[in-house]
């Protein structure tokens, strides 16, 4: 379910009184009407403003939104099969999957898992330098997916074997891929000099926020994230953060 699905359905619910706001902290509890549970609702929102830690946040500066630690996937009938008689890739001997050897670009380490199933997985690792969710930002990953499909395709093209409907098997295009996780949120532009922390709160959907301190290579600054699953193709997931329609 998407967030606008959700606003709309719990407003509903809400308007007909079969639910009600139990109490909101970093993010909004919802419960059965008159069935109360945890902390209670309060209208006045200074014990809010009161926190330190909100406090803070509201001082900082921050740089823009961005992804990082993002995972995607993908199908090719097959690929498993072609890719497992190579002796070149190591295969997991209790669950099968196959791995190509991780590579680096661009700050990026890149991880491409194929699984006896045929799906593929490839993990972006960028947590120290997270991708920037503006025009330069999206060409860059977009090119490291690029670099993933011109690793892959070269060896089913050389297997010579055809799926299906009778066409020689190759990656689908990186736009079509599935985005099955990303961590998405922002980092502090200014280092942080006080003592480590971690918040955790899981929102509706299994959404998690997090706000922690990150060491930036000795450097600490104050990260600001969620782990989402957005389960779109990557055209869709990218362009519903940007507000494209």
């Amino acid at each position: 379910m998407s967030h606008g699905t959700f606003r709309n359905k719990i407003s509903k619910l809400i308007k007909d009184g079969i639910v009600e706001l139990s109490y909101y902290s970093t993010c909004a509890f919802y419960t059965l009407k008159g069935q109360k549970f945890g902390k209670s609702m309060t209208h006045n929102h200074t014990m809010v403003h009161n926190d330190p830690v909100y406090r803070m946040l509201q001082e900082i500066p921050f740089e823009k939104q961005s992804i990082h630690d993002i995972r995607l996937g993908f199908k090719v009938p097959k690929i498993w099969q072609i890719f497992s008689v190579d002796p070149n890739f190591h295969r997991n001997k209790r669950s099968q999957d196959i791995t190509i050897p991780t590579w680096n670009k661009n700050n990026a380490l890149i991880r491409t898992v194929i699984h006896k199933t045929d799906a593929v997985s490839v993990i972006i690792g960028c947590s120290l330098k997270p991708i920037p969710l503006d025009a330069n930002g999206i060409i860059n990953f977009f090119n490291l997916l690029v670099r993933v499909e011109e690793k892959l395709q070269p060896i089913l093209a050389n297997s010579g074997l055809v799926n299906d409907d009778k066409k020689y098997i190759s990656i689908p295009e990186y736009r079509e891929w599935i985005v099955t996780m990303w961590h998405f949120g922002r980092d502090a532009t200014v280092e942080y000099m006080g003592e480590r922390f971690c918040i955790s709160v899981e929102k509706l959907q299994h959404v998690l926020t997090r706000i922690y301190v990150k060491d930036f290579n000795g450097k600490n600054r104050i990260r600001v994230e969620r782990q989402e699953y957005p389960k779109k193709t990557l055209i869709d997931a990218i362009e519903e953060k940007l507000g494209v329609h």
